[in-house]
């Protein structure tokens, strides 16, 4: 308990000297955003713990221009922008190597062994780049059962009588986020002097959804050779509401399938803690033997096989 509770205090005191160095260094410039705020009718004043996020948010910019010269960088980037995060990339990768130091850092004055520093820090780089592109594929989901009401709102509004344009913005005010805030995107973009072709181009590329990549392929067709837009974006809707309930039932079907492989991939890891703590002696052989240690990366490696057949099977394409 005494080592946990020294092994927190430094890590505190290491993420508080950071953010006093990055307060010092930023001071000049909030003196400046003081004064503008002042003949901005703003008030200056802040709670302190939202200045202590703004520092730690600097302080981490300020650490991650290391990397912005990286490719992979700026494809963090993108995902970062395609999730709605109000990050950039070099701020991710220097907070993904602050926790995998400093997660590091604790279990190795917690435990005195390399092997288990190691995995922790390997956990706590890839935290948060694992939490970020969680919340991207939610942030999709959600966003394609969005997308066939937008549809048809966007069709109904046609055929009263409004342009696409105000059919796009009645979408954008009316429609819940994510797919609201895409959609008001795409409008300012347009209003910026971009063709409406260019801005629902970059929509589909931002988003990179398969069913607005149709309709977005359906308006610029009609855009060129004319029709009946209202009645496509009515298939397109049908078309995708039809498919959300396919996967609806594919998930319910493959729900037993994927419930299998979870307990089959946890059931050696419960066995092997329950006989640590029933009968320590009995399955200590298997981790201090060499022929031990070779079953149990064995074992392994077999798990992360057969948890990838599993996923691959119930993985089913729509």
């Amino acid at each position: 308990m005494v080592l946990l509770l020294i092994a927190v205090l430094a890590f505190l005191t290491v993420a508080l000297a950071v953010m006093a160095a990055a307060l010092a260094l930023e001071e000049s410039p909030r003196v400046i955003n003081v004064r503008l705020e002042k003949y901005l009718g703003n008030s200056p004043t802040t709670s302190r713990p939202a200045k202590l996020v703004t520092t730690f948010r600097t302080s981490l910019r300020r650490a991650g221009k290391v990397f912005e010269a990286s490719d992979y960088v700026a494809r963090l980037g993108g995902e970062l922008e395609r999730a709605g995060l109000p990050f950039g990339g070099p701020e991710l990768l220097a907070f993904s190597v602050f926790m995998a130091v400093g997660l590091a850092f604790i279990f190795f004055i917690l435990s005195h062994r390399l092997l288990i520093a190691f995995t922790m820090g390997i956990l706590g780089a890839l935290g948060p780049i694992v939490a970020v592109r969680i919340h991207l594929r939610k942030r999709l989901s959600v966003f394609n059962t969005q997308l066939a009401d937008a549809l048809t709102t966007i069709s109904n509004s046609l055929r009263a009588g409004y342009s696409f344009m105000q059919a796009m913005d009645v979408v954008s005010r009316e429609m819940l986020p994510p797919l609201s805030e895409e959609f008001l995107r795409t409008l300012k973009e347009i209003q910026l002097g971009a063709s409406v072709e260019e801005a629902l181009t970059n929509l589909a590329g931002r988003v990179r959804s398969d069913d607005l990549e149709l309709a977005v392929t359906a308006i610029l067709v009609q855009r060129q050779v004319g029709g009946n837009l209202s009645e496509v974006l009515d298939n397109i809707a049908a078309t995708i509401r039809e498919r959300i309930k396919i996967k609806a039932e594919i998930r319910t079907l493959t729900t037993q399938g994927k419930l299998s492989g979870l307990i089959i991939g946890i059931l050696p890891l419960a066995v092997g803690g329950i006989m640590s703590v029933i009968s320590p002696g009995y399955i200590a052989p298997l981790f201090t033997h060499p022929l031990g240690r070779l079953m149990v990366g064995y074992a392994i490696v077999s798990e992360l096989i057969g948890a990838f057949l599993v996923w691959r099977i119930v993985s089913i394409e729509v």
